[in-house]
Order: structure tokens, then C-alpha cells, then sequence
């Protein structure tokens, strides 16, 4: 996540050109437009399983929209979710979120990153699990 001092990134370990099959079966897997995750203390993320092509110089990149909660489900933030081919068998994502952020999250930037990668990791390792089923399986 890039907003003032709140970074959240992961790295995956997924081919480059694997990519459009893996979100594709991540939309076929998924019920509903998106994948919701409860994070414990950290609170709960909601990413939309729609990514859409994007510009990010000469990476090939998508992005997706995600809603982060506090613990207590009160304070939301928007984010945009964008998974990046760094390399021929690397992609990054990251999180950023929708600025300016709500007084709130201002005062709260730590809890706001530490869920931002909590969502990454649990997106990050359904991406991976896609990542590594066999092409031919339903």
C-alpha cells in the first residue's frame, strides 16, 4: 500500500504468462463478483475477483478494486489491488489505497497496512493454489 508511510506489497512466484489463466479460474471459483476474507485482528478484506488490464510501463499489470474494514467491521477503506509481471516468473501485488484517507485511518496507518498485507497474503495464496492446478482440470 503507497499512501504517505503505508507500504504492502507480496511477491508470488507465478509465471508471467500464466497470469490470465490463473485470474480466470480465480473468477470461475469464486462465488459472487468477489473473494471476501475474515483477517482476525486485523479485520476483513473484501477484493473484487474482476482484474482488468492496465498500464504500468512496460509490465504487464491488472487491477481490481478491494474494501478493507477495521476488526470491527465500522471504518472502510477503498484500495486498488494491482498484480504485476516483474519478471518472466515473478509477479508483485500491491495494495493502494483510495486517498485522502478518512481521519480515522489517518490516525491508524500501522493497523491500515498490517490489513492491507493480511488481504495481500490471503489473495497472494489463492492466486498461488490457481497458479499451480493443472490446466486441464475443471
Amino acid at each position: 500500500m503507497y499512501g504517505g508511510d503505508i507500504n504492502a506489497a507480496r511477491s508470488l512466484p507465478i509465471d508471467a504468462v500464466l497470469i490470465g489463466d490463473v485470474l480466470r479460474r480465480l473468477r470461475r471459483d469464486t462465488r459472487g463478483s468477489a473473494a471476501t476474507w475474515m483477517l482476525g485482528t486485523h479485520g476483513s478484506a473484501e477484493i473484487d475477483i474482476d482484474f482488468f488490464p492496465a498500464v504500468a510501463g512496460d509490465v504487464p499489470a491488472w487491477t481490481t478494486t478491494a474494501r478493507l474494514w477495521d476488526p470491527e467491521a465500522v471504518a472502510m477503506v477503498r484500495a486498488t489491488i494491482e498484480l504485476s509481471a516483474v519478471a518472466a516468473d515473478t509477479c508483485t501485488l500491491t495494495a493502494e489505497p483510495d486517498l485522502p484517507l478518512t481521519p480515522w485511518w489517518e490516525a491508524r496507518t500501522p493497523a491500515l497496512a498490517g490489513l492491507a498485507l493480511a488481504a495481500l497474503d490471503e489473495l497472494a495464496e489463492e492466486l498461488l493454489w490457481h497458479a499451480t492446478r493443472n490446466a486441464s482440470a475443471p
